[in-house]
């Protein structure tokens, strides 16, 4: 295996990419609080506690590890390779399912009247995420990447390693942190609240997947990661599983209040992300032929699995069937076909240098 990957943490962003062909194979069946093209009329009501978990942490530990392999891939090329490489993989993916997917699917759908360009200009604006659809993610992780160039490269980030072994009153610093700054955004955009600033965002959670990402960084340089015990992992992931169980158990003033539920939220991020780290470094350390080849799948599952997901529900949408068999069925057969598809196109040289 190459110096820069490492087995478990490659595992782990299989295993991130499964949950998020999941969590979209469930929002036609369970309560999604955003807008979804299939809606189901029967309802599993438990899909919610799971949107919920996984909103927490999923997306910000994608960011964590993002920032974390970034650092191997910078210290390896000049600026202007790094920034060419960053625009090949990210960018024209981006212009690619903008411009040939999302706006004649979104232009169509809406009666294909007046100027196509005026509307991509106007979802674009008003109208986040639907001209990006999810490679908002995509956007994100480019625009993060050349912040960290401008910003952090060479500077504070790079000189982590000074701080020596880390100290979990850093985390924990780093929970209430993150708990006061995503309250006081949450005050004036609540979640699943979008605004387009430069590329679509989510600003509920943009402190979440901004700091992590950096965290991603900071973990690289200063060895962290390899200071993380099974033992520790398994605490946090314990506190953060207690602390959403108390919270189901409040009563809606206390649920209610504007510190609780970034501070359930920020919790379960940490403590689940610390977990899934803690666990899979103690019992992935090693990788066989069969992950190693999903492994290298996951950036086009993610490119490609939304359009299979909508497609298999819509298949399914006049089955006779309860809601948790067609959210079990679609998830299986979505990774199956998103894989496949991915190992398919991937045989091609040109596009297995950008997906």
């Amino acid at each position: 295996m190459q110096k820069d990957r490492i087995a478990y943490v490659d595992q782990i962003r299989v295993f991130l990419t499964c949950l998020v062909v999941a969590h979209h194979a469930g929002q036609a069946y369970g309560p999604t609080g955003g807008v979804w093209p299939v809606d189901n009329v029967a309802k599993a009501p438990w899909l919610g506690n799971l949107f919920f978990i996984n909103a927490s942490y999923m997306m910000g530990l994608y960011f964590f590890i993002s920032g974390y392999f970034l650092v191997f891939s910078i210290n390896r090329k000049s600026n202007a390779a790094f920034i060419k490489d960053r625009l090949k993989k990210l960018g024209i993916p981006l212009l690619f399912f903008t411009l040939f997917v999302f706006l004649p699917f979104n232009y169509y759908g809406a009666g294909g009247q007046g100027n196509i360009f005026q509307f991509l200009a106007d979802t674009y604006a008003n109208k986040p995420p639907i001209a990006t659809g999810h490679l908002w993610f995509v956007a994100s992780l480019l625009v993060f990447s050349l912040l960290y160039l401008l910003l952090f490269h060479g500077g504070f980030v790079q000189k982590t390693d000074k701080f020596g072994l880390l100290k979990w009153v850093y985390i924990l610093i780093y929970i209430l942190l993150l708990t006061v700054v995503s309250a006081l955004v949450r005050l004036k955009y609540p979640v699943d609240a979008w605004r387009t600033w430069l590329i679509p965002v989510e600003p509920a959670h943009l402190p979440q997947y901004f700091s992590l990402f950096i965290a991603g960084t900071m973990f690289n340089h200063a060895g962290w990661l390899n200071q993380l015990t099974l033992k520790s992992g398994l605490t946090f992931f314990a506190v953060a599983i207690i602390a959403y169980l108390v919270n189901l158990q409040l009563p809606g003033a206390v649920k209610e209040y504007w510190l609780t539920e970034s501070f359930v939220e920020s919790l379960l991020c940490v403590g689940i992300s610390i977990g899934i780290l803690s666990f899979f470094r103690c019992y992935g350390s090693t990788m066989n032929h069969f992950v190693k080849m999903l492994s290298e799948q996951v950036y086009g599952v993610y490119l490609f699995h939304l359009f299979i997901v909508i497609l298999l529900q819509q298949l399914m949408s006049h089955w006779l069937v309860g809601p948790n068999l067609k959210f079990l069925l679609v998830t299986l057969f979505g990774l199956v076909l998103s894989f496949g598809l991915t190992a398919l196109i991937r045989m091609s040289p040109f596009f297995r240098r950008i997906i």
